[in-house]
């Protein structure tokens, strides 16, 4: 696996986190770091511009971020939805998905930041395929099937569980209420959400980890959980799991042919 990462004060080789070595020769691979943004990238054909390419947006994508907390501050503070009638692209994607999941529009900032970088990587530099990975939250465009294994911290079903997702693009989010930084107010080790894009399943991820406060409440979050967004959705709670949608669940024994994120 090559991880290619530019030189500069703003580009740097992130903290390692484990589970980014989970992937075979099928991607090359570079990390990309900006502000609050981590990102890991695989490529199915690696350009060093791509570095270069992916931090310029990012710097483009936060610059906006600015300018619009100066108009509409409750855009980046809210827990619930926020109404944009204009503003930059991305922040109305976001409150979109936030309108579509109940939630404020940050819960799909990671979502869309990764959205954002796996266009440019797929429309400037022609790659076939694609997966960006924001500190879980997965954007991926694949011409074969691919395997998206899920981290749930100290749960005993923590990397033992995955999906198995079909040619096409994909968003591939997992909120917790026990890994990581982010506000749940749900009490699941891991909610992960199948969609067409990662904007609208991170949104829908962390709705859904707020409502998993309780084992009795993942049989009760399947029931409605499928909608015309949501395609899959996987939920670990301790040693229960609960699965819903069209995407085959496998378990991964290291002998798979695949790129396991």
């Amino acid at each position: 696996m090559q991880r290619c990462v530019p030189r500069g004060s703003e580009v740097a080789t992130a903290v390692r986190r484990f589970y980014r070595d989970c992937c075979d020769r099928r991607f090359q691979s570079f990390i990309v770091r900006y502000r609050e943004t981590d990102l890991w990238i695989g490529v199915d054909k690696f350009d060093p511009a791509m570095s270069k390419a992916v931090l310029d947006l990012l710097q483009r994508l936060y610059e906006q971020f600015l300018e619009l907390a100066k108009v509409s501050p409750r855009f980046f503070c809210s827990l619930e939805p926020v109404q944009l009638l204009e503003g930059p692209s991305i922040a109305l994607k976001m409150a979109q998905a936030a309108n579509r999941a109940n939630v404020g529009p940050t819960a799909a900032v990671a979502g869309a930041i990764a959205d954002e970088v796996g266009q440019l990587l797929l429309k400037e530099f022609n790659c076939n395929e694609v997966v960006v990975e924001n500190g879980g939250d997965i954007f991926i465009s694949c011409e074969r099937s691919i395997i998206s294994l899920i981290y749930a911290g100290n749960s005993p079903l923590s990397n033992k569980i995955a999906l198995k997702l079909p040619s096409g693009t994909w968003g591939v989010c997992t909120s917790s209420a026990k890994v990581g930084h982010s506000l749940s107010f749900g009490n699941a080790d891991a909610v992960t959400v199948v969609c067409r894009n990662a904007t609208i399943a991170d949104a829908f991820a962390t709705a859904y980890c707020n409502m998993v406060k309780s084992k009795n409440d993942v049989e009760d979050l399947l029931r409605i959980a499928i909608n015309e967004d949501v395609l899959g959705v996987v939920v670990i709670f301790e040693d229960v799991l609960g699965v819903r949608g069209q995407f085959e669940i496998v378990l991964l024994d290291g002998d798979e042919d695949e790129t396991r994120r």
